[in-house]
């Protein structure tokens, strides 16, 4: 891979950009490249989902607020300290405070039915077009339209129909609802709680596509620092920054996302000096990348998890008892011992552990005993075979998928196991047609009611698991409504003890968010999107 990989001249003044044979690159300053395992299905985030698709969309989006910054709250692991890295700030989220973007106020009622999102003038897109309540309400109609992620959104703030919103002026757009809207204001630091340039969407809507979904896929112009120069499948994905960029040019102008599908391949070019930043870092490279004179390794404590996809509608996942012996079969300890070499957490609970709301159960401990019982209830009592999928973009799923394989198996649980390509295992899992698979995800916003519909309200876009329970659902609609954040989080506990009991999902661990990159470079962040942000860094003069 190495003595191949040739990136040509930019044509922007940059200098050619090789990446031949032995030695390291010199820096260009102005340009970062950026080892990924494949290009995602795209980044029109309303349909789209998967690690390279939030990396590569959270440099186009541009959000209506931030979560204020803060010192990093949690234990650091020596060699892979985040606090080591130069400008290193935690999203603080606990706290709920903002600072606000190209939405300059939200403006909430106090009754909570009403709010105003008042526009920062002078916003533009790289196309030149300025950000306007146009903008705001065609990716209302647009995610009303498509029924998709975008329309979850809608529903978890109260406000789905599009005529509960309403143009003011060019920059002030009214909502209102009959019920309270507790997280109107709060979901602007989201991603999914996107805009993109509508005027030149329009250009590229048809009669067949009257929403630009295929445009957006890979072309989309929206209003953050950077714009799409070309996008590659398979090959690579290449930015500019965006000229009209509010907050003024980042100091990185341009961004190479490089296919460099074997880890082993983009861990060797980062420590050559190759590339700059790599994605898709496992845990053993990630202690062995410490040691690296040139290099700089940050895991961070966030919201993502990993899981077991179980079909909740299709035999023999349908059985409560069978979901129950699973999560008694998961090797929890040794799994975050010794696979994620301690870079992760036991997910005892539904939720992100770090989000308000979020109740620690400990009640699927390792137990073969317990877990025989439960498939014989279940009429499994000699076990079955299935076929268990996982990516071949995450290299930690593979030692888990292998390591289930062999605890599955002293039940009768017999598992082939079918590595997939990152864009199919992402199609497989997100059409709901997996039966049994790994999948990382998390809900963006810190809010048990947001995190729990996300996951497990019946039939939204990200149930994967096509998990049903009239119950929860009941809670979950009326939890949306409830304002006052210790009531909120309380009254979500009889949904969590639900959920769990149901045993829908195998809860397996909680990652750190691991970056690796050039110790040369400064201002990488975490952001509850599991991204970071290009236009925030810069490379040592």
């Amino acid at each position: 891979m190495r003595e191949h990989l040739v990136l040509w001249a930019l044509g922007c003044g940059c200098g050619v950009l090789a990446l031949v044979g032995g030695g390291s690159r010199a820096q260009a300053k102005d340009t970062i490249i950026i080892a990924i395992p494949g290009t995602p299905q795209g980044v029109d985030v309303d349909r789209q989902s998967g690690p390279q698709t939030w990396t590569m969309a959270a440099q186009l989006i541009e959000p209506g607020a931030e979560w204020k910054p803060t010192t990093y709250p949690y234990a650091t692991t020596p060699g892979a300290d985040p606090t080591k890295v130069p400008g290193f700030t935690y999203p603080d989220f606990r706290t709920q405070q903002m600072d606000q973007g190209i939405i300059e106020n939200c403006d909430l009622s106090a009754d909570s039915k009403t709010a105003v999102y008042r526009l920062r003038k002078g916003v533009k897109s790289a196309s030149g077009n300025e950000f306007t309540a146009k903008d705001v309400l065609w990716r209302v109609e647009r995610a009303h339209a498509l029924k998709a992620i975008g329309t979850f959104m809608l529903n978890a703030v109260n406000a789905a129909d599009p005529k509960q919103w309403q143009e003011v002026d060019d920059h002030t757009v009214r909502i209102s609802s009959d019920t309270p809207m507790p997280l109107i204001c709060k979901i602007l630091t989201n991603l999914y709680w996107y805009w993109y340039d509508s005027a030149e969407a329009k250009k590229h809507s048809t009669s067949d596509d009257p929403w630009a979904t295929k445009w957006a896929s890979t072309s989309l112009v929206a209003f953050g620092p950077y714009v799409i120069r070309s996008w590659e499948a398979g090959n690579r994905v290449i930015m500019d920054a965006n000229p009209n960029y509010w907050q003024g040019p980042p100091k990185i102008k341009h961004i190479i996302y490089q296919v460099v599908p074997e880890s082993a391949s983009r861990v060797a070019l980062l420590k050559d000096g190759k590339v700059d930043l790599i994605e898709g870092v496992s845990p053993d490279e990630a202690v062995n990348l410490a040691a690296a004179p040139n290099v700089r390794v940050a895991a961070v404590r966030g919201n993502q998890a990993i899981y077991l996809v179980m079909n909740n509608i299709k035999s023999p996942f349908d059985k409560v008892q069978v979901r129950q012996a699973i999560n008694h079969l998961l090797p929890r300890d040794q799994i975050v011992k010794e696979i994620y070499r301690g870079l992760a957490v036991t997910w005892e609970g539904v939720m992100p552990s770090v989000y308000p709301g979020y109740v620690e159960f400990n009640s699927y401990t390792y137990d073969v005993a317990e877990a025989k019982r439960l498939l014989a209830e279940a009429g499994y009592a000699n076990g079955f075979q299935t076929t268990l999928t996982y990516s071949a973009g995450d290299p930690v799923e593979e030692n888990i998928a292998v390591l289930l394989k062999s605890t599955l198996s002293q039940v009768g649980i017999n598992i082939d196991l079918r590595k997939q390509p990152v864009s199919a295992h992402s199609d497989v899992v997100q059409s709901k047609r997996a039966d049994f698979a790994l999948w990382i995800d998390y809900p963006i916003q810190p809010d048990p009611n947001y995190a729990l519909r996300l996951l497990y309200q019946t039939g939204n876009a990200v149930n994967y698991q096509n998990y049903g329970d009239k119950q929860v659902d009941s809670l979950l609609e009326q939890g949306a409504s409830i304002v006052e954040s210790a009531e909120r989080n309380a009254f979500h506990r009889p949904a969590e003890d639900r959920i769990h009991q149901a045993a829908t999902l195998g809860w397996i661990a909680e990652p750190s968010y691991i970056g690796a990159m050039s110790a040369n470079l400064s201002g990488w962040k975490w952001f509850p999107t599991q991204d970071y942000k290009v236009n925030e860094m810069s490379f040592a003069k």
